[in-house]
């Protein structure tokens, strides 16, 4: 019998709060928990069946939440029941001691809508129907919807509704910087549409400019030019552009087009009419605006079409269990007015637009976000500025699809903390500081715990984790995060003379080139380190690189473990500290293919590190390890302990087959830079089978190409099957151009063989070069963060373990994709007498499916133990573990469930 790879699920946490929970899943006893947090003055009701002129008691609410705003004192409260709420929010200032708040109170979802209902619509020929509206914001902000999805601006060519699955056009070779060419453009007069370039030889930023004239074949436009070369049209590597903002683009239902000057909105309409379709547009761009407020707390509020800020001046604002959902639209990308800059004007500059427009904005001096979900922004998902803010515990996704440098989260100033964050499906960064709004110091900030993935979308050299140029990093530490599966090049970029950042504990794993890059550029690159991170598969180039630094000193690599070598060239004298560190293509990681790169009992990294004052900490052996996990410690874990914050399928024994009969073992292998190619271009019905060994539950498909390919493909079906035979209709169909591209599944299904089948035809041969799965929870058999533990009661949860649990209390996870019958978990225990942790579905008072026995023979050290399950368990349940036996049970590191045939 094999030995078994150890499958870890992390009972882990950062924080000591009751539940997050959306409002919509709150029970009636949580409706009344969250009332009683209710500030120490009087509480005011509000419910969409109430009137502005009562008093506001729960038998008499008021009916706007802005007349409650226009009664609170420091220390009152607004308690708001369940609907939907149009209006803009602007409350007084509380103080210290007596924030006001404006609280969900608990009893359904309240939603601050930005936008309002467009009715009136009239056939306006053509395939066409109007109707006559102002749209307040900017023209360049408009955002439609339709029946509560975000419509697309009509556009040439069409795409998908995933934004950060654009597809492009190709310009031909003798377009240049002001002019394109391109046999394929569509007969139209497009003057006055605004022309989106991805273009360059190494275009990093995306740009925009305004057609001025039109013919057969080809336009002339100005702007979107800026740094020309390398970010501009021409005859370059990239020549990709799109059309919008143009009413002869309108060819697909709910496509639109707003006449600015006429104020009429244009639509295609959906099969069969407008009848019982609702359409709004965008009239609010701050549907809560604390730009001049100070001590107040948000709390248990949902967002659509709409975002928050505090000000420049807020202090004590705490938002909490936001869900806002598209926050951020936009259609342009102008150069950063002159006063935002923090820096002297400069055409690069043009890569900083829209940072500072958009996202949910936090502002000013000791405010915090936390235990909110954010998503869906052209631009930012969280804009960070000011002096000691804070965003913990925050699931942020679907963001910066225009392509500028606008990331999950934007930092700029001094003494923030950034903990806790998942950061999935960016157009660039999940993390960014730009020094063009931020200026050159950066001081004292912790950025730690965080998940970083699918970043780079829309972009290239760059990295989940990037800050640029010239920054002061002093007192800065980037510690403990997580950076993979990206469309970049590298998993932590320092870029451009920026100094004194240190980086340790970091990890990263399929990130194309490099796991750590210091790019000294030419200039200063002062003080920068890399300690005690370990980097895995999916990088070909340097497992750490510094370069083309005129002066490194005071730079210092160690206790790295990595694929690739460490390579510290070009920097000067004196040379940079490079020692101690392990370069193996075996280091002893317990499964490097799941990003599980703690070590095994025979790395040759355990006590082989050597000691770094602030760093190493907690050494359990003669000496450190190398690496970014202590052999014998509770595991360390990234992300948030939100719904949603893990979903990755585990990668098992996944196989795949081609029908053209290539070798497409490099589809499956876990490996971003290894390719399967197919033998010709492609054409529809070419598809790839992929036997997942096991049913596993998943609602998201990602099919990676890498980078800089031209082989994705132009689209294509997923189907499955439970059998390999017997195939249903498509479930998803895709197309777009983007590096990855994924394909949505209606529901989550349950299947052990997927095809992936080409639609459309192309000029040159599909190529892929990673498939990844995504469940709508977390799956049983991989590893869950820290953070994943969304129950806990009656113990504290910490970043590596949760503290002891006594008889009765409980951690538990919320939708989890279950197939298996054994349970093995982690824990140590002092128990007297025979104690257990019991494994329980859907109810932390069901009966047990496990009993796991424990007895304090541990001698404080972690142990590892299995049971049976009493039967096989399939589906999504919710899963708790419950203590059972005495004051002090166990305190628990991880715990997994399989099946027995997978563990041999």
């Amino acid at each position: 019998m094999a030995t078994r790879k150890l499958r870890r699920l992390s009972v882990l946490a950062a924080a000591t709060a009751l539940l997050a929970l959306p409002v919509q899943a709150q029970t009636q006893a949580q409706a009344q928990a969250q009332a009683q947090e209710a500030g120490p003055g009087r509480v005011y009701h509000v419910a969409p069946s109430g009137q502005d002129h009562a008093s506001g008691s729960a038998a008499r609410p008021l009916r706007t939440i802005g007349e409650c705003l226009s009664r609170v004192r420091p220390g009152d409260t607004c308690l708001v029941h369940r609907g939907t709420y149009r209006e803009q929010l602007a409350p007084p200032s509380g103080t210290e001691d007596a924030p006001i708040t404006i609280a969900a109170y608990g009893d359904g979802p309240v939603t601050v809508d930005g936008t309002e209902p467009v009715t009136g619509w009239k056939n306006a020929g053509d395939g066409l129907v109007a109707a006559d509206t102002d749209l307040p914001p900017d023209p360049d902000f408009n955002a439609v919807f339709l029946d509560n999805t975000r419509a697309q601006e009509g556009r040439w060519p069409n795409s998908g509704p995933d934004p950060l699955n654009t597809t492009w056009a190709e310009a031909d070779p003798t377009s240049t910087d002001q002019h394109i060419d391109d046999t394929d453009l569509a007969d139209a007069d497009w003057t006055g549409a605004t022309v989106h370039l991805w273009a360059g030889s190494n275009p990093w930023a995306q740009q925009t400019g305004t057609v001025t004239t039109t013919g057969p074949g080809k336009l002339d436009f100005k702007g979107g030019n800026y740094r020309c070369p390398p970010l501009c049209m021409g005859n370059q590597n990239y020549r990709n552009y799109y059309l919008v903002g143009s009413k002869a683009s309108l060819d697909r239902p709910g496509e639109w087009y707003y006449d600015e000057t006429a104020h009429r909105l244009y639509m295609v309409p959906p099969k069969g009419g407008m009848a019982g379709h609702t359409v709004t547009a965008k009239h609010r761009l701050w549907g809560v605006d604390l730009t001049d407020s100070s001590y107040v707390t948000v709390r248990g509020l949902n967002l659509w079409g709409t975002s928050l800020r505090t000000g420049d001046n807020s202090k004590g604002v705490v938002v909490d269990r936001l869900r806002a959902t598209y926050i951020s639209e936009f259609s342009t990308l102008p150069m950063p007015p002159d006063s935002d800059l923090a820096i002297p004007p400069f055409e690069g500059h043009i890569v900083a637009s829209r940072i500072l427009d958009s996202g949910v904005q936090i502002l000013g001096t000791g405010n915090t976000l936390k235990n909110s979900e954010i998503s869906q922004s052209a631009g930012d998902g969280v804009l960070l500025r000011g002096t000691g803010n804070t965003v913990t515990n925050n699931y942020i996704h679907d963001v910066g699809w225009m392509g500028s440098y606008t990331p999950g989260i934007e930092v700029n100033g001094n003494g923030h903390t950034v903990t806790h964050n998942t950061i999935r499906r960016t157009g660039r960064a999940s993390i960014d500081t730009a020094w063009q709004l931020n200026g050159t110091e950066f001081h004292d900030n912790r950025i730690a715990y965080n998940d970083m993935s699918e970043a780079m979308r829309t972009s290239r050299d760059g990295s989940p984790f990037y800050v640029c140029c010239s920054l002061n990093g002093t007192g800065t530490s980037i510690d403990h995060n997580t950076s993979h599966d990206a469309d970049g090049q590298v998993g932590f970029y320092v870029d451009n003379y920026s100094g004194h950042f240190r980086l340790h504990h970091n990890v990263a794993w399929n990130t194309g080139t490099r796991g750590t890059f210091f790019n000294g550029h030419t200039g200063p690159s002062i003080a920068n380190e890399d300690h005690n991170s370990s980097y895995g598969m999916g990088i070909n180039g340097n497992s750490v690189l510094l370069s083309g630094a005129t002066d490194a000193s005071g730079s210092y690599i160690s206790n790295i473990i990595g694929p690739k070598p460490i390579s510290a060239t070009r920097t000067g004298d004196p040379l940079p500290v490079v020692r101690s560190n392990l370069i193996s293509d075996k280091p002893g990681y317990t499964d490097a293919v799941n990003g599980e790169l703690w070590l095994t009992a025979d790395s040759p990294a355990i006590d082989a590190g050597e000691t770094i004052d602030g760093i190493t900490n907690d050494v359990r052996g003669a000496a450190p390890d190398q690496g970014a996990y202590e052999y014998g410690a509770p595991v360390w874990s990234t992300g948030c302990n939100l719904p949603g914050c893990l979903q990755r399928v585990r990668h098992g024994s996944w196989t795949a087959t081609a029908s053209d009969g290539t070798d497409a073992s490099a589809v499956t292998d876990g490996d971003i830079n290894t390719r399967w190619t197919a033998a010709g271009p492609q054409s529809p019905g070419q598809y790839l089978t992929v036997d997942l060994g096991e049913p596993k539950a998943f609602g998201r498909l990602s099919l990676d190409a890498g980078r800089d390919t031209v082989g994705q493909p132009y689209g294509f079906s997923v189907s499955v099957s439970r059998d390999g035979t017997h195939w249903g209709e498509p479930l998803a169909r895709v197309s777009g151009r983007s590096f990855t591209q994924d394909a949505v599944l209606p529901r989550q299904t349950t299947a052990r063989y997927l095809r992936i089948t080409l639609t459309s035809s192309g000029p040159v041969p599909w190529v892929v070069n990673d498939l990844r799965l995504y469940g709508d929870g977390p799956d049983a058999s991989s590893t869950l963060q820290a953070e994943q533990a969304t129950v806990v009661r009656g113990v504290e949860r910490g970043t590596a373990a949760t503290g002891v649990l006594g008889s009765g209390d409980r951690v538990g996870f919320r939708a989890v994709n279950i197939d298996g019958g054994r349970v093995t978990l982690r824990s140590t225990s002092s128990c007297a007498r025979t104690c257990s942790l019991q494994l329980r579905l859907d109810s932390p008072d069901g009966p047990p499916v496990a009993v796991v026995p424990l007895r304090g023979d541990s001698g404080g050290d972690w142990r590892e133990r299995t049971v049976s399950l009493k039967r096989e368990v399939s589906g999504t349940h919710d899963l708790y573990l419950v203590a059972k036996g005495g004051r002090q049970v166990a305190a628990l590191d991880w715990l997994t469930i399989e099946s027995p045939a997978s563990q041999e």
